[in-house]
C-alpha cells in the first residue's frame, strides 16, 4: 500500500533514545535444548516514541520522529518506518539493537527478549536534543518515549524538558529508572509509568489502586509534573492530577492477541486528544481505548481506528 508522505509542521513530535528493530516470529511449542522452527521471521520498528509516532498516524494524527540510529540495523529500521512518519534521524556510532518476540502457538503465550541497547555519548545526546527541540517548535505535542541507553548524562531529560516548556505544548514521558522520577520532578504535562515501572521508581510493591493512588499524590507533591497516569494492563489505567481529582479508566473487556505497544497506543491516543486542547479525562478515555485496540492485534501489527472508535464508546470513567 502506498502512503502519502508526512510533512513537516503541526506534527506530534516523539524522541526515541534506545530503538529497537523488532523480529516477531511464532513456534508450535518452545523446549529448551532443541532447534525449534520458527515461523518468519516479521520485522518492525520498534523502541517507545516509534511505536508512539505508528499509533498517531493510524489515529489520524501527524507524527514526526526524532531517532537515534547506529550502524546496518539502524538503516534497516529508518528504511521501514512508515512514509507518513516524518523522521529526524541523529546518527550514533553504537549499532541499534534487535529485539525478539515470538509465540508459542499451542498455549497463544508470548515470549519478548530485549536487548539493553546503545551506548551513547555527551556529543550524540546533544544534538539529539537539539534536533527535538528544533522539531518540537512546529509542534503540537513532545513524546519522550523509551528505555533510555548508558552513557547518558545525569541532568539529560530534565534539561530537554526545560527547554520544550518554551513551547507551551504538552510534555509527555514514558520511560523507567531514574530517568522517571526525574521527569515527574519536572515541568512534565503528563508521565505515564506501568504498575511495575511505577513500583521499580518507590523501590517497592505496591498493591492496589489506593496505595497506587496515595503514592502518586506523595511524588506530586515533591515534584512539578502535573499528572502521573499508571498503565493497569487489562484494568486500564488510573490519572492522578496534581490539582484536580484522580479517576481511573477501564478498559473494555477484548480477546487479547498480544501485548506488544499497548502502553504505546495509549500514550499516542492521550497525545492526540492533549494535542487539540481536550481535557485530561477525554484524552484519557481515548487513551485506553487506544491501549485496549492494540491488544487485539498480534505481533506489532498496529492499531486500527475503526476499533478504537467502538471501543471508546466502552470505556468507563470512575472517581477515587
Amino acid at each position: 500500500m502506498n502512503f502519502p508522505v508526512q510533512q513537516r509542521g503541526g506534527s506530534i513530535v516523539t524522541l526515541t533514545l534506545n530503538p529497537a528493530l523488532d523480529l516477531f516470529s511464532s513456534v508450535e511449542t518452545i523446549e529448551p535444548w532443541r532447534k525449534l522452527g520458527c515461523d518468519g521471521p516479521v520485522m518492525f520498528p520498534g523502541g517507545g516514541g516509534v511505536n508512539v509516532a505508528r499509533s498517531v498516524v493510524a489515529l489520524g494524527g501527524r507524527a514526526r520522529a526524532v531517532i537515534a540510529l547506529g550502524g546496518h540495523v539502524g538503516r534497516l529500521l529508518a528504511d521501514s518506518i512508515d512514509p507518513r512518519i516524518g523522521i529526524t534521524r541523529v546518527d550514533i556510532a553504537h549499532p541499534t539493537r534487535q529485539n525478539f518476540c515470538v509465540t508459542e502457538r499451542a498455549s497463544g503465550q508470548q515470549f519478548r527478549f530485549v536487548h539493553r541497547g546503545a551506548l551513547m555519548t555527551a556529543g550524540e545526546w546533544a544534538r539529539c536534543l537539539e534536533a527535538t527541540v528544533d522539531e518540537a517548535a512546529d509542534a503540537t505535542c513532545v513524546v519522550i518515549s523509551s528505555s533510555m541507553p548508558s552513557g547518558l548524562p545525569t541532568e539529560a531529560i530534565p534539561t530537554l524538558i526545560a527547554r520544550l516548556r518554551a513551547f507551551d505544548v504538552p510534555i509527555i514521558v514514558d520511560t523507567s529508572g531514574p530517568c522517571l522520577l526525574q521527569a515527574i520532578e519536572a515541568e512534565t504535562t503528563l508521565v505515564k509509568p506501568s504498575v511495575n515501572e511505577f513500583c521499580g521508581v518507590v523501590g517497592r510493591e505496591l498493591s492496589g489502586i489506593d496505595e497506587y493512588e496515595a503514592v502518586a499524590r506523595r511524588l506530586l507533591e515533591h515534584g512539578r509534573c502535573e499528572t502521573l497516569a499508571i498503565s493497569l494492563g487489562a484494568d486500564g489505567a488510573l490519572f492522578v492530577p496534581r490539582n484536580g481529582t484522580s479517576f481511573s479508566v477501564g478498559a473494555p473487556p477484548v480477546h487479547v492477541a498480544g501485548t506488544s505497544g499497548a502502553g504505546d497506543a495509549l500514550v499516542a491516543g492521550m497525545a492526540v486528544r492533549l494535542a487539540r486542547g481536550d481535557s485530561l479525562a477525554d484524552a484519557a478515555r481515548y487513551g485506553v481505548a487506544a491501549g485496549t485496540a492494540a491488544v487485539l492485534k498480534s505481533g506489532s501489527d498496529i492499531l486500527h481506528l475503526d476499533d478504537v472508535e467502538r471501543l471508546l464508546e466502552l470505556t468507563s470513567v470512575r472517581t477515587l
